[in-house]
């Protein structure tokens, strides 16, 4: 049995992470847009809350923040700086206004569980 997704060019693993945690943490970021994908690494160019832009990367050994004007680079090579364990962190070291947000969205879904405890 043939359906659509499965005739369509399927995704890397890092393309789809990377989209996943973008979307996940959306009220932390204006926009991304992917830049490239492969089995070893996925790259975005995000617009955080300060309107400052970036590429972020992930490959197997985190979420890595690159300049914009930066080519996405080689997999198979190590990039300078810090490598972080989640988006969230890297959203927090580059975005003073992050972590407010981070604390109301967490606030909106304590509310609406609240609301659903209590109907």
């Amino acid at each position: 049995m043939s359906t659509d997704n499965q005739q369509s060019q399927p995704q890397s693993f890092m393309e789809e992470e990377l989209k996943r945690a973008l979307n996940e943490l959306a009220y932390g970021i204006t926009k991304y847009e992917m830049v490239s994908g492969s089995p070893m690494k996925a790259t975005a160019r995000v617009v955080i809350i300060e309107n400052e832009t970036f590429l972020v990367s992930l490959t197997s050994r985190g979420f890595q923040l690159h300049s914009p004007t930066e080519a996405p680079m080689d997999p198979d090579h190590d990039a300078e700086g810090p490598v972080f364990e989640t988006l969230e962190q890297l959203l927090a070291h580059v975005s003073s206004k992050f972590e407010a947000a981070h604390r109301s969205a967490l606030q909106v879904k304590l509310e609406s569980l609240n609301s659903a405890d209590g109907a």
